[in-house]
């Protein structure tokens, strides 16, 4: 799934994407929406957005990005075939928690997100946050996010660490086929020149600030 990029070296002035990762809830989508602020309005890609019932977490839902003035999010119908062609945010539940039980949505990856990463491709930039979960086990996904990196569209995203990884491997009973998977997300867009990823580690992390604020000022 690596992108096909046969430049040699890692360019500064090259590196359309960047990639926070680092540990759960430190920040990193934070930091991606204060820095970018009103620039939401015209990317594409999605975000991924807790759900709570009072202050309980019932689920985690994928939202479309564009211009949100005076827009409601909504749940989508994904057995909707006019969805594409609704002007508004849309939503889609990818995982739901009741008690202990735990339950997947993989069509909200299949058809929800592949498709929104498809419409990136003619967006200025897009915004992916986050990815690395157990979409990567989905064929479907993979062949979106690969279209995507060779549109070469600038992004910026989250990237789920691999030690988050292997936490949601145990959590989610995933096995090593999702590990595998995992490191080798990891292995492609550390090596590919113009993708960088950085390490952040709190609100107090200049480097990972600096370094989106600059990616900011060549690209927005």
């Amino acid at each position: 799934m690596c992108p096909d990029d046969r430049s040699e070296g890692r360019q500064e002035q090259s590196l359309k994407r960047l990639f926070l990762t680092g540990p759960i809830g430190c920040g990193k989508s934070t930091l991606i929406r204060t820095v970018l602020g009103d620039s939401f309005r015209v990317a594409g890609g999605f975000i991924t957005e807790r759900v709570l019932e009072g202050e309980e977490l019932v689920g985690f839902d994928i939202v479309s990005l564009g211009d949100s003035t005076n827009q409601k999010l909504f749940q989508l119908d994904l057995t909707d075939p006019e969805w594409r062609k609704n002007d508004r945010h849309l939503r889609v539940r990818f995982l739901s928690f009741k008690g202990r039980e735990i339950k997947r949505n993989d069509e909200a990856f299949s058809v929800f997100a592949s498709a929104l990463l498809r419409e990136a491709c003619k967006k200025p930039f897009a915004i992916m946050d986050e990815i690395g979960g157990f979409e990567i086990l989905i064929p479907e996904f993979m062949e979106a996010l690969e279209f995507f990196l060779q549109s070469r569209v600038p992004c910026v995203g989250v990237l789920k660490s691999l030690p988050s990884s292997e936490k949601l491997s145990e959590a989610a009973g995933l096995g090593s086929q999702y590990l595998i998977a995992a490191k080798h997300l990891h292995l492609c867009l550390a090596s590919d020149p113009e993708t960088d990823i950085v390490e952040f580690s709190g609100h107090e992390d200049i480097h990972a600030l600096n370094t989106l604020r600059q990616w900011k000022e060549q690209y927005l």
